[in-house]
C-alpha cells in the first residue's frame, strides 16, 4: 500500500511537469508569440508589444513574407509610446528595404508625422515632398500634414497655397490657419510707452491687470514719499533721496516689466496656437 501511494504521487508529479513543459513549448511557438504581441498592442501596452513582435521575428527560422507589417507594428508601438526616433528608424527600414510594400505610402507618412511630433517641421516636409512629389492630391493626409508643418513654421502663404476646399476637414484646417495668421499680439514698444506715461498701464494692456495695479501703487507711493521728504527738508532730505532712488528704480523696472509682459503674452498666444495644431495632429493622424 505504501509503495502504491508513492507510485501515484510520482505519476501526478510527472504529469504536472510534462503539462508545464508543453504549455511552455506552446507559448514559444511563433504564432502564439505573435498573438500575444497583438493582444498587448490592442491593450496599449506598446513597449511590451514591441518586444514581443521582435521576439516573434527571432523565433522564426526566416523572416515571414509579411515582415514589413511586423516592422510597421513595431514602429507604431514606438510612436504611440513617444519614442519617436526609434519609430522613425523602423518606418525607414520599410522605406529603404521594402520598396514594393503596400505599407510604403503609410510608412513615409508616419515618418513625416514623427518628425512633426519632435518639432522637426522642415525635415517632415522634405520627406513628404521628396516621396509624394506630384501625388499630394492622391494623398490628402500628406497634404494636410505639410500644411500643419507650414503653420508651425509661420509660413502662412505656403500653408494657404496647399490648402483647398477639396481637402478633408478643410473648414477646420482653414479655421486653424486663420487663427494662426491672426492670433492676438501685443506691441512691446506700446506696452513700454504706456507704462512710461502711467506706471502699470503697459501691464494692464498685456492683460496683467493685478501686476499693473501693483506697479501703479508701489511707484505712486514711493514717488509721493520722495515728494513729501523733499518738501519738508529740501534737497538734503534723506527720506526724499531714499524714496526718490527707490521710486526711480521701480519706475524704470515697471517700464522694462511691461515690455517683457508683451513678449510673454505673445509667446503664450503662440504656444496656445501650437497646442491647437498638435491637438489636431493627434486627433487626425492616429
Amino acid at each position: 500500500m505504501k509503495y502504491l501511494k508513492l507510485i501515484i504521487v510520482f505519476t501526478i508529479c510527472m504529469t504536472v511537469s510534462l503539462e508545464g513543459q508543453n504549455s511552455q513549448i506552446e507559448y514559444f511557438k511563433p504564432e502564439n508569440i505573435r498573438r500575444f504581441a497583438d493582444y498587448l498592442f490592442d491593450e496599449h501596452q506598446y513597449i511590451r508589444a514591441a518586444a514581443e513582435y521582435q521576439r516573434f521575428l527571432f523565433a522564426t527560422d526566416s523572416f515571414p513574407q509579411n515582415v514589413d507589417s511586423i516592422f510597421f507594428k513595431i514602429a507604431l508601438c514606438y510612436r504611440f509610446s513617444e519614442n519617436y526616433k526609434y519609430s522613425i528608424n523602423y518606418f525607414k527600414k520599410i522605406a529603404d528595404e521594402y520598396k514594393r510594400s503596400n505599407l510604403l505610402d503609410e510608412a513615409y507618412l508616419e515618418i513625416g508625422v514623427c518628425y512633426s511630433l519632435i518639432d522637426s517641421f522642415g525635415a517632415s516636409n522634405r520627406i513628404l515632398r521628396s516621396y509624394f512629389l506630384t501625388r499630394l492630391t492622391e494623398n490628402p493626409r500628406a497634404k494636410q500634414l505639410m500644411t500643419l508643418n507650414h503653420m508651425q513654421r509661420k509660413e502662412w502663404n505656403k500653408a494657404r497655397d496647399l490648402l483647398n476646399d477639396t481637402s478633408p476637414n478643410s473648414s477646420e484646417m482653414f479655421s486653424l490657419l486663420e487663427k494662426g495668421e491672426n492670433f492676438p499680439q501685443k506691441n512691446r514698444f506700446l506696452s513700454g510707452m504706456f507704462s512710461a506715461v502711467i506706471p502699470g498701464s503697459g501691464k494692464y494692456y498685456c492683460n496683467r491687470s493685478m501686476d499693473g495695479f501693483h506697479s501703479f501703487v508701489t511707484t505712486g507711493l514711493t514717488t509721493w514719499q520722495a515728494y513729501e521728504g523733499f518738501k519738508a527738508d529740501g534737497i538734503h532730505s534723506v527720506k526724499g533721496w531714499i524714496f526718490g532712488v527707490l521710486g526711480g528704480l521701480l519706475y524704470f523696472g515697471n517700464i522694462y516689466g511691461s515690455v517683457v509682459a508683451a513678449d510673454i503674452y505673445n509667446e503664450e498666444q503662440e504656444t496656445m496656437f501650437k497646442l491647437s495644431v498638435k491637438k489636431y495632429l493627434d486627433e487626425n493622424f492616429k
